[in-house]
């Protein structure tokens, strides 16, 4: 437990004498892909690793950033002959978060509110009956990535727990065509990602 001026925080303690902090993050996701461009999406499990930094500006409100290697995607179920089965994308995530203190002067609870830029550095497509490789590596994606995000970050002394969703925001299809495929893409429908984010920070 930490005290200060006669008031109990479950709080993550700051460095003495400052308003900033950096540690470690890790996660698990649940998303799956949403859009037109590919049919009967399902979720999938991920998770995700990196740094996090925190600035304090006062009670009320902290600003949150972090670097993540996130591993995501999405199942499909399309039947077993010639099928997409699978998509795995790796992103470098880079969000940026307000903090909004709702736990007065204990500052355990706060809502979260953000935008997600994100770097897609591998993608892969699984068709079936050859799930043991990628039949499509690095194809009909784009680079770049932006969701917003909403979340509630508990705070304890050690660690700091945050569900939250996040919701692509633009269309990440690059053409996508891959011929003798079913269902049939290249109809240049929408690709975007969502997920459900459980993180703990350190």
């Amino acid at each position: 437990m930490v005290i200060t001026a006669g008031l109990t925080s479950r709080a993550q303690p700051f460095p003495k004498g400052s308003d900033y902090k950096v540690g470690m993050v890790f996660g698990i996701n649940y998303g799956s892909i949403i859009g037109s461009e590919l049919q009967n999406p399902s979720p999938m499990l991920g998770m995700n690793l990196g740094a996090h930094f925190r600035h304090k500006f006062g009670k009320t409100f902290h600003l949150s950033s972090e670097l993540n290697a996130t591993f995501r995607g999405s199942n499909f179920n399309n039947g077993e002959t010639d099928a997409y089965s699978q998509v795995k994308f790796v992103y470098l995530d880079l969000p940026l978060n307000l903090m909004v203190n709702v736990d007065g002067n204990d500052q355990s609870q706060f809502v979260t509110l953000g935008l997600e830029p994100a770097y897609l550095m591998e993608s892969e497509i699984y068709v079936k009956p050859n799930d043991i490789k990628a039949t499509y590596k690095n194809f009909g994606f784009r680079q770049f990535d932006l969701a917003a995000v909403i979340g509630y970050h508990f705070d304890f002394y050690y660690f700091g727990i945050r569900p939250s969703i996040r919701i692509g925001l633009i269309n990440i299809n690059d053409n996508l065509f891959m011929p003798n495929v079913f269902p049939e893409t290249g109809t240049q429908g929408t690709i975007k990602n969502a997920t459900f984010d459980l993180k703990i920070y350190f």
